[in-house]
Order: C-alpha cells, then sequence, then structure tokens
C-alpha cells in the first residue's frame, strides 16, 4: 500500500491538465466575444441604416426630393446619383455626403435649396461600426433576398437603399456599379 505525505504538491500531468483547460475556456471565451461584437457592429449598423432612411423620408414628405435633389419615389439610374463617404481604399463619391448641405438631412442646400425644407432632419449623422459614413443609392442593385446583387441569389433589379460599407469596408461602385457582398442595407424602395 502506498501513503501520500499531506506535504506533496501537485504532479507536473496535474498542472499541466489545468492549465490546458484554461487555455481551452479561455479561447472560447474569446471566441463568443468576438461573434457578439460581430453581430452588435452590424445590429449597429441596422439601426443607423433605418434611423436615416426615416429622415430620408421626412425629407422627401417635405420637399418632395431624396438627398441629391433627386426624385422621391424613383429608382433612378442617372449619373452619379450615389451619395456616400470614403471606403477603405479611398474611393467616393467627391463631395456628395450624407453631411453635405446637397442632401438635405443635416442642413438645407446653400446653392440649391430644398424647397419646403423644415430639417435639420438629423442632428448630425452617425458613422458606422467601422468608422465610415453612411451611403445612399438610387439604383442599388439587390437580388430576390434584398441582398447585394451577385452574392448569393439571382434576379437582381435595382433598389433605393441607404446602407454601410460592411466590415470590409469596400463599397464605392466603380464603372460597374458593384458594392460589397458584407454591404449592410435599408431598402427605401424597390
Amino acid at each position: 500500500m502506498l501513503i501520500r505525505n499531506k506535504e506533496e504538491g501537485f504532479t507536473l500531468v496535474e498542472l499541466l491538465v489545468v492549465i490546458a483547460i484554461i487555455g481551452l475556456l479561455t479561447t472560447l471565451s474569446v471566441a463568443a466575444v468576438k461573434t457578439a461584437k460581430a453581430k452588435a457592429n452590424i445590429a449597429k449598423a441596422l439601426h443607423d441604416a433605418d434611423v436615416i432612411s426615416q429622415a430620408i423620408q421626412t425629407l422627401g414628405n417635405d420637399t418632395f426630393q431624396w438627398p441629391g435633389h433627386q426624385r422621391v419615389g424613383e429608382v433612378a439610374t442617372t449619373t452619379n446619383n450615389e451619395i456616400c463617404g470614403t471606403d477603405l481604399s479611398g474611393d467616393d463619391c467627391g463631395a456628395r455626403t450624407l453631411e453635405a448641405g446637397t442632401s438635405g438631412l443635416i442642413a438645407n442646400d446653400s446653392g440649391v435649396p430644398f424647397s419646403g425644407w423644415t430639417g435639420p432632419y438629423l442632428p448630425s449623422l452617425p458613422i458606422d461600426a467601422w468608422g465610415r459614413q453612411y451611403f445612399f443609392d438610387t439604383d442599388y442593385s439587390v437580388d430576390i433576398n434584398n441582398e447585394p446583387c451577385g452574392c448569393e441569389g439571382g434576379g437582381c433589379s435595382d433598389a433605393v437603399v441607404v446602407g454601410s460599407y460592411g466590415p470590409d469596408g469596400e463599397g464605392v461602385p466603380d464603372g460597374a456599379g458593384a458594392y460589397g457582398c458584407d454591404d449592410i442595407i435599408k431598402i427605401l424602395l424597390k
């Protein structure tokens, strides 16, 4: 019969098992926090897009125009119809941002004022969870699932949307008019 001395400590194997368990629990909790943060960022972008779209609808009710003096209730494929901030690649829509007076959300256009404007419709424009401005596009291409066209579903059509470039930060349309598959959008009209 083996008698253990009460003053003995843990064996090396016991210590390694405890350290491995602690490491595994730490890894699992870090992964859970990352997943929760990603979901929270998407929820913030969806909420902000909803708030901006409500402001755009109110602007449209007052002035019969959407940002950039575009016609309310119309999917417009005209040149320069996008209103956006700079994406991760440095692409932008020039001075046409949702913060500019030409959008009519925060200030009335000093060049060509919106008739009937009673704003500001937003006290300030929120920034998405990834630090970029939201966009407004009157010919954003969506699929049958109301997701960015070319990502999963087929049957694409144009829609009026407010959105975020999403986690990858890419999205100002090039000549083909493409945005990113991770864009987070709120459809105003389809």
